[in-house]
């Protein structure tokens, strides 16, 4: 009895999770107040470059990183905030 009831509680929670769910835009929420870009994404921003790097070594490695320039200027003479998040294989976060 036990486990049907447990059986029918997750089987009715992954239907329920299953739907897709809508974005906030869609349901006429706005957030911030510049318009959207042509992609919705940092690369419609001018000037602004995406590179990723992802490494994948044997069957047991895989890492990989993101960075992200501001601007097209000398970044090494002319500083730019930045901020860093880490995560390891243990489920540990720093950031």
């Amino acid at each position: 009895m036990r486990f049907s009831t447990i059986t029918c509680i997750l089987l009715t929670l992954s239907s329920i999770t299953s739907h897709a769910q809508n974005r906030p835009r869609d349901l006429g929420i706005v957030i911030g107040v510049m318009p959207l870009g042509a992609h919705n994404a940092i690369t419609d921003v001018a000037g602004v470059k995406v590179g990723h790097f992802t490494l994948i070594e044997g069957d047991h490695i895989r890492t990989g990183a993101t960075a992200i320039l501001p601007y097209d200027g000398p970044v090494f003479q002319q500083k730019v905030p930045a901020g860093i998040f880490l995560g390891n294989g243990f489920g540990k976060l720093a950031g």
